[in-house]
């Protein structure tokens, strides 16, 4: 039986449609039983069919580059703090 970690491992080809017929059976099969998955895979495919059909996007000017009337100060990037979620846990 698939584990989480398996399950997550494969996301990415399950939503690409590219697993051989046995992996998609038990990936199907671990969803089947796994809510921790299930809202993983809902949420995933929700969020890339919401970014491929919303088209093209521009991105801000780097926050770097100060706007005009700024001061130089107030232009000064600053690091960032990243955590990662919590490790999704592996069904009993």
């Amino acid at each position: 039986m698939i584990r989480c970690e398996d399950f997550i491992t494969e996301l990415g080809n399950l939503l690409d449609n590219e697993v051989a017929a046995e992996i998609r059976e038990q990936l199907e099969a671990h969803l089947a039983h796994c809510k921790t998955c299930q809202v993983l895979y809902d949420s995933t495919r929700k969020t890339l069919r919401i970014v491929t059909d919303s088209g093209s996007f521009e991105y801000p000017a780097p926050i770097a580059e100060p706007s005009p009337g700024r001061s130089p100060r107030s232009s000064q990037t600053w690091p960032v703090q990243r955590t990662l979620p919590p490790q999704v846990s592996e069904d009993p």
